[in-house]
């Protein structure tokens, strides 16, 4: 048997005529006789009894009806799966991203890829980026933001963002002044850092230790964000990644660029058994066209750049790639 034969047979009996089973398939009466024929002779079951030119189902008729029109109703949900899977709603994109960006950016990427796909359904997880790795590996999540810590095994990954360090200060502070932050001028004053377990704190050491300058450190944290909040309340200074000042008011504090160049490096990473792409791929290249502007953006915000040289300190933002390990290959 196949579908022709079968789609003559449930037309007959939808329509409850050859002739009309002729006009829905458009084809002629006598070639809808003869696809039933042939379905009968296939299937060696007598679908119908023939009296005075009509088609009376029989009882074997209507028992394979019975799974001929749950066949049909299974096919005409696929053109609803192919519209779920061209929208994105057949599945759930989920991400994973350490607190500086799943508190700032990647929610700002979430909301344009909401505004192209509406109905698509996105699941957010910020977490530590040994977590996202571990998520991201095990196949749990299907992107992931993570800092170059990481162990890249059991993933793919790309260089994504690379923003450096900026200092922040409390509103009013002496240092306020400066255009630019360095080792030196922070000697002298409460500093709040990173937590030991951050790679970017043991940069950050270095250069201080290199200059041999001791900071006052009176609070340590791993996040960002908690930084700020502690240089709101007027707590000391701190050096942080500029992706996280999304969620802070420009009002509360002051953003100077810091040399040496302290770089907060960090990767997007992928599922190695999940391919690249619908979804997936639209997030990624949203997330890369967004990068760079979104960053230049928040940093005039907060008038980090009060003059030339702050730029310059600042330096040329690098923009997401290249692969670390490439699906592709």
């Amino acid at each position: 048997m196949n579908h022709r034969q079968l789609e003559a047979f449930h037309a007959v009996v939808t329509m409850g005529a050859t002739t009309r089973a002729a006009e829905i398939l458009g084809v002629s009466q006598p070639a809808i006789s003869r696809l039933i024929k042939q379905l009968e002779y296939d299937c060696k079951i007598k679908l119908f009894e023939r009296s005075r030119g009509r088609l009376i189902l029989t009882r074997e008729g209507l028992l394979f009806h019975t799974e001929v029109n749950r066949a049909f109703q299974t096919l005409g949900r696929l053109g609803a799966v192919a519209e779920d899977i061209r929208n994105y709603r057949a599945h759930t994109l989920k991400v994973g991203a350490l607190p500086a960006l799943s508190f700032s950016f990647v929610p700002r990427v979430i909301g344009e890829f909401h505004k192209n796909h509406p109905k698509a359904k996105i699941n957010l997880e910020p977490t530590n980026s040994d977590m996202v790795r571990d998520l991201v590996a095990a196949g749990q999540l299907d992107v992931g933001f993570a800092a170059d810590e990481i162990d890249l095994s059991g993933v793919f990954a790309e260089q994504f963002a690379m923003p450096p360090a900026v200092c922040v200060l409390p509103r009013g502070h002496e240092l306020a002044r400066n255009h630019v932050i360095e080792p030196g001028d922070l000697a002298d004053h409460p500093f709040i850092s990173l937590s030991h377990a951050d790679r970017a704190r043991r940069r950050i050491d270095k250069i201080f230790d290199h200059k041999n300058i001791t900071r006052n450190i009176v609070a340590e944290t791993h996040f960002a964000l908690t930084i700020c909040q502690f240089v709101q309340q007027g707590m000391g200074v701190g050096l942080i990644n500029p992706y996280c000042l999304e969620a802070v008011s420009p009002e509360s504090l002051v953003v100077r660029p810091f040399v040496p160049k302290i770089t907060f490096r960090t990767m997007m990473i992928y599922a190695p058994e999940s391919p690249i792409s619908g979804a997936i791929e639209t997030f990624r290249e949203i997330s890369h066209e967004m990068a760079v502007p979104y960053l230049e953006e928040l940093l005039e915000r907060f008038g980090a750049f009060s003059n030339d040289d702050g730029r310059r300190a600042f330096g040329r933002l690098t923009k997401p790639g290249p692969w670390i390990r490439n699906p592709l290959e």
